[in-house]
């Protein structure tokens, strides 16, 4: 499996970029605490929801997940380019609560503390 991750966290938005490199990979099952959208930037994907496959999509295209729903994708051409993005909240109300100016390594530790997948 060939599936290479980067993030980035601007104005409480975190972003985590999917580079899936081969026919047939996956971006393995998961959900989120809040809705979410997922930006197919390049390429073909089949998306799974709760286990169930649901349909394909073809970049561009903005996919919208409700949160706690159970979702994959799985690459239908090489070099798919996917984009999660979220508004970062505290799990509990929707205020905003990432510092502006984090470094990766801050980022990456505010990520621990509100995890955006269960």
């Amino acid at each position: 499996m060939s599936v290479h991750t980067d993030f980035k966290i601007v104005d409480n938005v975190f972003v985590k970029m999917f580079h899936v490199r081969n026919v047939g990979d996956k971006i393995t099952g998961h959900a989120h605490t809040f809705d979410h959208i997922t930006l197919l930037a390049k390429g073909r994907v089949m998306m799974r929801v709760n286990g169930v496959m649901e349909r394909e999509h073809v970049a561009p295209k903005l996919i919208v997940t409700p949160k706690d729903v159970v979702h994959e994708f799985e690459a239908l051409d090489r070099n798919c380019i996917l984009c999660c993005v979220h508004a970062i909240r505290d799990g509990d109300t929707e205020q905003d609560v990432a510092p502006p100016n984090m470094t990766e390594e801050e980022a990456k530790l505010f990520m621990e503390q509100f995890p955006l997948t269960k």
